[in-house]
């Protein structure tokens, strides 16, 4: 009975162990992991720092081509009178 208690200890201590690493390798994982989250959400902000950037040149450059289309057909409504007048 003793050798089996003693076979019984040594099993149990060699779950342990491998318990034992196995939290240490999940925990180790877990903190990379994290790590690398963080990472990534800091690039995610830079990102869209970018994104809303362009979205305000956007903006600009759409408000840009809508003074632009109106002057160009104030200019041909323009032309367009010259015209009139021109064959009267």
């Amino acid at each position: 009975m003793n050798e089996n208690t003693n076979h019984l200890f040594y099993l149990a201590l060699v779950l342990a162990g491998i318990i034992l690493a196995l939290l240490a390798m999940f925990f180790n994982y877990s903190l990379k992991l994290g790590t690398r989250t963080a990472t990534l959400e800091k690039k995610n902000g830079a990102e869209q720092a970018q994104i809303d950037k362009l979205k305000e040149e956007i903006t600009k450059l759409e408000l840009e081509v809508k003074q632009l289309r109106e002057a160009y057909q104030a200019s041909q409504q323009k032309l367009r009178k010259y015209e009139r007048n021109y064959k009267e």
